[in-house]
Order: C-alpha cells, then sequence, then structure tokens
C-alpha cells in the first residue's frame, strides 16, 4: 500500500546479504562505499563525530560481537567515504577478519560515529552466522527450515520514503538536528518487509532473531499459543 522506498543496503539488497562462515575458517571480506554525498536522512552536526569537518557520508562495517583483531573490528573513528578518498583517523587497512569463534548468531552493521543510528535505519545491517561441526551433530532445522529474522520499527511518509523525526527544539538555533532521546517507529518490517506473511509447513523451524531497531524491545509470541525454545543467544547455543 506504500510507494517503493529508496534504502541503503549491501550488494543491492536490503538487508545486506547472509555471511555463512565455519568456525576457523580464513575468511576475507573488502567492504567498499558506492553510497551517495547526500545522506538520505537529517544529520545532527551537534553530535559527537557527526561535526562539519567530516564527510555527510562515510562507513564502517562492525560484525556485533565477534572477536576479531582490533584492525578488523569496523571502529567507529575507522570510516571511509566512496572509492576510500577519505578515511578516518583510525582507518587501517581494507579487508577483514579472523574467525575463531564457535558456532553463533551475529549481524553486521554500519558503525561509522555519530550518524551509526541514520545508517543502519537506512539499511545497513545483515546477518553473518558462524557454524561448527558440533552445531551440526545436533540435526537443527537447516536449509528452507532455517531463516534468519531482522526485526526493525519504521516510519514512512506518504511518498513512501523513510521518516526519521527531529527534535521539536533545536539547541543550537542554527543546525537542523536529528537526535531524539528515543525513536520508535509506528510499523514494523522484518527482512526488509512491512508487515510480512511467512507460510510453513507443520513442523520444526529454526529461527534466527536480531532486533535491529532503534529503541524498541519486543516481546515475540505465536498467536496459536504454541511454545516456542530459545536455543541460544548471539554468541553461541546454550
Amino acid at each position: 500500500e506504500l510507494p517503493n522506498t529508496t534504502v541503503w543496503g549491501y550488494e543491492n539488497s536490503y538487508p545486506g546479504p547472509t555471511i555463512e562462515v565455519v568456525k576457523g575458517e580464513k575468511t576475507f571480506i573488502k567492504w567498499s562505499n558506492h553510497l551517495p554525498a547526500k545522506h538520505l536522512l537529517p544529520i545532527d552536526y551537534t553530535v559527537h563525530g557527526a561535526h562539519k569537518d567530516v564527510p555527510d557520508v562515510r562507513t564502517v562495517v562492525h560484525v556485533h560481537g565477534a572477536s576479531v583483531e582490533w584492525e578488523s573490528d569496523g571502529y567507529p573513528e575507522a570510516w571511509f567515504t566512496k572509492g576510500f578518498r577519505q578515511t578516518g583517523p583510525f582507518f587501517r587497512k581494507k579487508v577483514y577478519y579472523e574467525n575463531d569463534m564457535r558456532a553463533c548468531t551475529l549481524w553486521y552493521h554500519d558503525h561509522a560515529l555519530g550518524i551509526t543510528r541514520l545508517n543502519i535505519y537506512a539499511g545497513l545491517a545483515g546477518f553473518f552466522l558462524i557454524r561448527d561441526q558440533w552445531e551440526r551433530a545436533l540435526n537443527l532445522p537447516a536449509g528452507p527450515y532455517e531463516i534468519p529474522l531482522i526485526i526493525q520499527d519504521k516510519s514512512f511518509k506518504e511518498d513512501g520514503s523513510l521518516y526519521y523525526p527531529k527534535q521539536p527544539e533545536k539547541p543550537v538555533p542554527a543546525l537542523d538536528v536529528s537526535v531524539v532521546p528515543e525513536f520508535f517507529g509506528d510499523v514494523n518490517v522484518v527482512n526488509g518487509k512491512v508487515w510480512p506473511f511467512l507460510k510453513v509447513e507443520p513442523r520444526k523451524y529454526r529461527f534466527r532473531l536480531l532486533n535491529g531497531s532503534n529503541s524498541r524491545f519486543y516481546r515475540l509470541k505465536l498467536d496459536s499459543g504454541q511454545f516456542f525454545y530459545q536455543i541460544g543467544t548471539e554468541r553461541g547455543l546454550m
């Protein structure tokens, strides 16, 4: 019922592609920035790290919860612009990672200082799954029965574009600001789809759940009243 929405993504995808690796497998990823020079959303230049002396659009990718060397961590001040023309003071290299963690559900997202909330809201997020032999031995639902779900709340303007609120009163009158204490969208989006529907078979599924919202907490339940069982957290199986 809404017009198409312009978003940002990885590999022309929102959410970004689900990256799957095996514990101990050497993993090399080169993140590239092909974003436009103008941001989709209003920038608050009074926020630490988002002053006028840095480019409006900059990005650095952080795998949330990953155990890696610091140069591969996606440090907030290791940002870079399109084509690596400009880089932040802690930028060290273009190719990441190490990989020596047990099976777990992680996610990757933008981490640029001062605009992280805007870049993730614009669409820069995706799953990063680590597998190992021990997990495989558990005979958990797999293939089409293992479904990653990234849940986010958003708000839209009538033309379908993303809405992000500004403060009603400007702390600095001359500046256009976007920071609010908390942001709660009025529409839930799962894997980039507004209020989606998934047809399932009468069998067990494995859902990998990620809350990628700005501020919102969720209490999840099945409207059939059936139980579901939590078998892990972001750092591995329980």
